[in-house]
């Protein structure tokens, strides 16, 4: 929830801090893999944590396109920036399905002979 607050926040503000990548597709695409990452976290253990991680991280990505759109005079909305959270989340959802394979295959193969 502090994730989403100060991704918010961040997209919002009028002038944005300078914390920064140095590109602002970059930082798109850090702040959706890192939302991701901690979305699948909240609902670990779950056979829909991807799917769930996935869908919060792209529905947010794209409210604040929205919002930016619509409730700001100094920001703007960007197809770009839109593209750049779903390669963060795509990125994101690639290693942690590469995680859960490896961890499942591990349980799988260290269980004892039945």
């Amino acid at each position: 929830m502090a994730c989403t607050t100060s991704i918010l926040y961040l997209s919002l503000v009028p002038v944005p801090p300078t914390v920064s990548t140095g590109w602002d597709k970059s930082n798109h695409a850090l702040a959706m893999a890192v939302v991701t990452l901690l979305a699948h976290r909240s609902a670990l253990r779950k056979p829909w944590a991807l799917y769930f991680a996935f869908g919060y991280s792209l529905l947010l990505g794209i409210a604040i396109e929205v919002l930016q759109g619509w409730c700001t005079t100094t920001r703007s909305a960007e197809w770009l920036d839109l593209v750049a959270d779903l390669v963060g989340i795509a990125i994101m959802s690639i290693l942690l399905r590469l995680y859960e394979n490896r961890t499942t295959d591990r349980r799988i193969s260290s269980s004892p002979p039945a």
